[in-house]
């Protein structure tokens, strides 16, 4: 049986039913995004002195799926100061929100770097929404620091793009 020019079958499979098909598992995929640094250099703020301890800090772009609900980049955080400080903690800020970091390792924090040291930095956000939705706009990646010097807060931008982003 023929019906608008298109085969039928006994089942009622058609070539438009198969097409149909198709097209919702392709749109069913979860496609990627990279999620990169976006800034080269670390904003640091200090209110109580003018002597800021130096920090350079390196997160490594990471590509994940859009609706992956965890970012855990590998970063790292370098001491260019003449100063022992200490990092007492990390949080993002996307969106208008401010998400707590969950470190894998129970009290990683706070963490001593050592002046012109180098130090991993236990990075580990979850999200009710999926990465395309916090990352949809650049975010902060906050640093906050002490040393003795004062407080500080380190700032880094980062961003989402596209799987193929530079």
């Amino acid at each position: 049986m023929k019906l608008n020019g298109i085969p039928r079958g006994r089942g009622g499979t058609s070539i438009r039913t198969l097409l149909l098909l198709e097209l919702i598992i392709l749109v069913a995929c979860d496609p990627g995004m990279t999620v990169r640094q976006i800034n080269s250099f670390v904003q640091s703020e200090n209110v109580a002195v003018t002597a800021v301890p130096k920090i350079s800090v390196d997160v490594k772009t990471t590509h994940q799926l859009i609706g992956e609900n965890s970012y855990s980049p590998q970063s790292v955080a370098t001491n260019t100061s003449d100063f022992l400080i200490t990092i007492t903690g990390v949080e993002l800020v996307a969106e208008g929100t401010t998400f707590q970091n969950k470190p894998r390792v129970a009290n990683y924090y706070p963490l001593n770097v050592p002046a012109h040291d180098t130090a991993a930095l236990d990075v580990n956000f979850r999200f009710s929404d999926g990465v395309s939705k916090v990352f949809r706009n650049p975010s902060e990646l906050r640093i906050d620091y002490s040393s003795q010097q004062g407080p500080g807060v380190a700032r880094i931008t980062l961003a989402g793009g596209p799987l193929n982003a530079k």
